[in-house]
């Protein structure tokens, strides 16, 4: 039994060596906020390539910048991942085709009855501003009397960023919210162009790769700062070298069954999960130091100390209850706080026993000690409630918790405003059928005529139809007749032989939606969606189906929603914790409450000094109360003062290195965890200070 601690270390490093391959490590801890509605937003963003394109700008509109991208663009198109290179704005040769084939169909029709005469007069009309013409006048002999016509589109021929330079742009074909083949594809074009002087290079998921590599890092760099400051620690505090040996075991065994169990059951591991899961075996360490400063690892079998099983008890129930929130990170959170507290107190309460370890001797005090009137600090706590209250406002912006990529902010705003995008607004139409969804663009179409999307080269079967219908109207025989009768009396020469050539052969199978259109339609859960694009100084009405696509103000109610959440989850475990306290302490709840209400009260107050709380600051508080009530209930009629008050310093001083090194992440998510636990552990201090000799 002596080595049953090694044992199962063992046993849990070989399980975990085994699936470490099927173990995924996931970076992108924003998508773990997104609701349902959300996902798919962003998925339909993905799919319609609003979201999966890079731009590339060399400096200059000369024609070495020009030479400059072409050969760019050669290069460009033979990575893997890019699906298309676009410098060039003028019409592809398919989409070309493509409006030729259904020409009658795509242009306008002016269907107004023609007499002879007006017939006759544009014809002369044409002819002498042929003759007359100094240079060569084209005139169209399939259409001489402009029946058909196409709106001109803008004047020029490559694509521009604003004050900088001629931009190309290509499309990508792999998936970039996945972060490993974001990741590959971003070092090849980095790679590719990193020789290249005077480039601007930008996409939207460059975001995902630059950030979650430096939250790797980040991460990395606090995992091992912290582990690195709990050993020193640890070996000054406890100077019990075997304990300390099996104590760093325990806690190993603790963290490898979370790893193993939360990517049993999710699949992967969040690599915030994992910082904050070094973390949380911080407060599992709290039960060895009570069970070592009392003597109890002296005795064999299950170890029984009521008040260290309650606090495992409700520490341990707070992070169940929080393991069926909705958000995914917290229960994923919560999920693996509780299984390494589980693993870690019947390490601590039943293999250690085995240990044999002694007692330490500590000097006893002469003096007795004084609690702190609890009533003098409710009182000082609802005032900095009050406080708090009336200055704090939440920060609903999820990209806050991001780290802050200054460089690619900037990048993503010249190119945005460069490119006059800002002079429009994206809308998303959706519906249940490709057939509706046409049919809702068109019926948009009317409210809004300057719109560009789909529906300038696909219309729905019975826009096409109606076409067809008005085209067969026309009496196009007789006016084909007239031209030709009327153009050799002016002078023409049998130039109007294929007079609206192909029109009786048209119908609407032939139109069918390409990528080279530039827009799409796709399908996400049963619907269908297309993005188009209306003028900014329009007003979007609301509609069935119609929707400004505004990502940020979705994720902005995603917060709202999951604060909401949070805040019940925090009511329900606050109730349990005090149900909790009136079975162990009865009437007698106010002195162990205070090690909650405290300690809250202080860190909202210092939050107040930043403007706003976020939604790691929330959940921390959770931490903070698991922790916190400990504490309460450890001092709580206690008849070993010296003991308990030498344990819950060596446990503060232990939780405080493993959590206040996240307050140095410059990732914002865990800086909030790390001040919220820091601020919060020095009000434990502070009660713990009242709670002085006297």
């Amino acid at each position: 039994m002596k080595h049953l601690n090694l044992f199962i270390f063992f046993i849990l490093s070989v399980i975990f060596l085994i699936f470490s391959s099927q173990i995924k490590f996931s970076t992108n801890f924003l998508e773990v906020f997104f609701s349902k509605e959300s996902t798919t937003l962003l998925n339909v963003t993905s799919k319609l390539g609003l979201s999966n394109n890079i731009y590339v700008a060399k400096k200059g509109f000369s024609d070495e910048s020009l030479k400059a991208l072409r050969s760019i663009a050669d290069k460009l198109q033979k990575v893997e991942g890019i699906s298309k290179v676009q410098l060039s704005v003028s019409p592809s040769k398919e989409l070309r085709e493509y409006y030729k084939k259904n020409y009658y169909l795509l242009a306008d029709f002016n269907d107004t009855k023609l007499s002879t005469q007006e017939i006759h007069y544009r014809l002369q009309r044409a002819y002498t501003a042929l003759q007359e013409a100094f240079i060569y006048m084209p005139l169209d002999t399939n259409d001489p009397l402009g029946i058909f016509s196409v709106k001109a589109g803008e004047d020029h021929a490559y694509l521009k960023l604003k004050n900088y330079g001629y931009v190309l742009k290509a499309s990508v074909s792999v998936d970039t919210s996945s972060a490993a083949e974001a990741k590959q594809l971003y070092t090849k074009v980095n790679t590719l162009l990193k020789d290249h002087k005077d480039l601007l290079v930008y996409a939207p998921f460059f975001f995902l790769v630059e950030n979650s590599s430096y939250i790797r890092s980040d991460t990395q760099k606090i995992i091992t700062l912290a582990t690195v400051l709990l050993l020193l620690l640890y070996f000054f505090m406890l100077r019990n070298y075997r304990l300390l040996f099996h104590t760093i075991i325990a806690i190993g065994s603790s963290v490898l069954a979370a790893i193993i169990a939360s990517a049993y059951i999710f699949g992967s591991v969040n690599i915030m999960v994992l910082a904050f899961g070094i973390s949380i075996t911080t407060i599992s360490i709290d039960y060895m130091f009570h069970y070592y400063f009392h003597g109890d690892f002296a005795t064999k079998g299950f170890i029984k100390q009521k008040r260290v099983f309650f606090g495992f008890l409700t520490t341990f129930g707070v992070f169940v209850i929080f393991s069926f929130i909705s958000i995914r990170l917290f229960y994923e959170l919560a999920f693996f706080s509780a299984v390494s507290l589980l693993v870690a107190y019947i390490l601590f309460s039943w293999v250690f026993s085995y240990l044999e370890i002694e007692k330490p001797k500590l000097g006893q005090s002469k003096h007795t000690f004084k609690k702190v009137n609890p009533l003098y600090v409710l009182f000082i706590s609802f005032v900095l409630f009050g406080y708090s209250y009336t200055h704090l406002k939440f920060d609903d912006d999820l990209r806050n918790l991001d780290y802050k990529n200054e460089k690619l902010l900037a990048l993503s705003q010249q190119f945005r405003e460069g490119l006059m995008q800002s002079n429009y607004q994206t809308v998303l139409l959706h519906a249940s059928t490709q057939e509706l969804l046409l049919e809702k663009y068109e019926k948009v179409e009317k409210m809004y005529p300057d719109m560009q999307g789909i529906g300038k080269f696909l219309f729905s079967r019975g826009k096409c139809e109606a076409r067809l219908h008005q085209l067969k109207m026309y009496d196009f025989e007789k006016v084909r007749e007239t031209i030709r009768t009327q153009a050799k009396k002016i002078g023409f020469t049998n130039v109007f032989e294929h007079l609206y050539a192909g029109l009786e052969n048209m119908n609407c199978d032939r139109m069918h939606a390409f990528d080279d259109m530039g827009f799409k339609i796709v399908k996400e859960n049963s619907s269908y969606y297309t993005a188009v694009f209306i003028p900014k100084n329009e007003t979007v009405a609301k509609m069935e189906g119609v929707e400004i696509l505004d990502i940020a103000k979705h994720l902005s109610q995603d917060m709202q929603n999951s604060k909401q959440t949070i805040v019940k989850f925090m009511t329900v475990s606050i109730v349990f914790i005090v149900m909790m306290l009136v079975f162990v302490s009865g009437i007698h709840i106010l002195y162990p409450l205070v090690y909650i209400i405290f300690p809250l009260s202080v860190v909202l107050f210092c939050i107040t000094f930043f403007g706003k709380i976020n939604i790691m600051h929330l959940f921390a508080m959770i931490i903070l109360i698991a922790i916190g009530i400990d504490y309460g209930v450890y001092m709580h009629r206690t008849t070993t003062q010296t003991e308990t008050r030498t344990a819950i310093k060596y446990a503060l001083l232990s939780t405080l290195a493993g959590f206040g090194v996240l307050i140095f992440s410059h990732t914002v998510a865990l800086h909030s965890i790390g001040l919220v636990i820091t601020v919060g552990i020095g009000a434990i201090f502070i009660l713990l200070w009242g709670t002085s000799d006297r």
